[in-house]
């Protein structure tokens, strides 16, 4: 197994993407080769399979792609989906291939709901009933078959033009999904949320592991309209590629370029204890310590731990990458 000069948590694969000129779909060959150079990672537990700009349910060979990410064996794998064609899916297979299945709204929906929008009633009516009707066949086939996967449904934080979660504990077999409601700090208050809890960067160019579905590593796994890629593992290794100096350069220049604009740019981080070390030792060291040292250095600073020796020494001089 391999330890990188970071720890990332997660490997993010873009398995369909429609946002350019024609749409790419991650082919089984590319899928084998990303699957097996991250399994030797150590610190990677964790596979989220979406689509940008289309959804993975439109694909044919879904549940192709999640058997194989399964059979590599990473324990979590999680298929984020709007739910658009996961009516034509082997439904009892996608649950058998992926540890969590989520979903979320689709975009035309999701902009029919927004309470200051113009809205076309019947068109509502009609994405919504397609979408609560998927999540309900999910759910009683989840149910019959006493499957242990679990059916998450996010919906936006905020206001909407109608009562969403109502509807959605109007569904039979609710009890087999839970609703959980999207959070994330605006990168618009990024001092203001530094004032009133402590602020770090988004977590994603040091804990998410992203590749497109051309194969190429790029340095977000959202849906954000500006993307970067750093190459392929045709042209250099998985360590050459997460630890080069492209990528680097832009962990540290994100918030000028690409990344100007995201909602998810800031995060907050509610310890006192470690937002003092985020700011005193900046950005990268901060996230070349696992995550366990940290919270450790916290709980000693906090007063839990009487042992001082581990925030001594931790930040006296990077990790090395083995």
């Amino acid at each position: 197994m391999t330890r990188l000069k970071y720890d990332p948590w997660i490997l993010s694969l873009h398995l369909i993407d429609a946002n350019g000129p024609r749409r790419v779909m991650m082919t089984p060959d590319r899928l084998s080769e990303i699957l097996s150079e991250g399994r030797q990672i150590d610190s990677i537990h964790s596979v989220h399979a979406r689509g940008i700009g289309a959804d993975p349910g439109e694909l044919s060979q879904l549940v192709d792609h999640g058997r194989m990410i399964a059979l590599t064996g990473f324990p979590q794998r999680v298929l984020f989906t709007s739910g658009e064609g996961m009516m034509r899916q082997e439904v009892e297979e996608v649950f058998r291939a992926f540890t969590t299945i989520e979903f979320a709204l689709p975009k035309d929906l999701r902009n029919q709901l927004l309470p200051f929008q113009s809205t076309d009633e019947e068109l509502l009516s009609d994405l919504l009933e397609v979408w609560l009707r998927t999540i309900e066949y999910y759910a009683r086939v989840k149910s019959a078959w006493q499957l242990s996967s679990e059916l998450v449904v996010r919906i936006p934080q905020g206001n909407l033009s109608i009562d969403l979660v109502g509807r959605l504990d109007q569904l039979s077999w609710r009890g087999a999904f839970r609703v959980q409601r999207s959070g994330g700090a605006s990168a618009f208050s990024l001092e203001q949320q530094q004032a009133d809890y402590g602020m770090k960067l988004c977590e994603e160019p040091y804990r998410v592991m992203t590749f497109g579905a051309c194969g190429q590593m790029t340095g977000c796994s959202g849906q954000h309209r500006q993307r970067v890629y750093f190459g392929s593992l045709e042209e250099d290794t998985l360590r050459g590629l997460w630890e080069g100096a492209s990528m680097e350069a832009w962990r540290k220049n994100r918030t000028e370029s690409e990344c100007q604009g995201c909602p998810g740019l800031g995060s907050t981080l509610r310890r006192p204890s470690l937002i003092s070390i985020y700011d005193s030792v900046g950005e990268q060291r901060f996230h070349e310590y696992p995550q366990q040292q940290l919270r450790k250095i916290a709980d000693e600073s906090e007063g839990r731990s009487t042992s001082r020796s581990a925030s001594r020494t931790i930040f006296c001089s990077p990790r090395k990458a083995s």
